[in-house]
């Protein structure tokens, strides 16, 4: 049987943007980092090396055209990425 698309289609610049966004609101209202910090980083700086690091446990929701959703887990949309480059 074939794979679900919206499991294996390649994440979004809305999707990548609202993920780095959403982590950056977290790490401001005082999240524990998952990287390194380096002193003059803002919490964008930190969101986006977290999510080229691929470590951050996020789930994506994506809405399909009859109502229903299928979750992706963040990773594996990453390797998709990896694979395809």
């Amino acid at each position: 049987m074939n794979e679900d698309p919206y499991k294996t289609r390649p994440l979004t610049r809305y999707e990548k943007a609202r993920i780095i966004a959403g982590r950056a609101l977290q790490l401001a209202l005082g999240a524990f980092p998952l990287v390194p910090v380096k002193p003059d980083d803002t919490p964008i700086d930190i969101a986006r090396r977290e999510f080229e690091a691929g470590i951050l446990p996020i789930i994506i929701r994506r809405k399909k055209p009859d109502g229903s959703y299928v979750e992706v887990p963040l990773k594996d949309l990453l390797k998709l990425i990896e694979e395809i480059v």
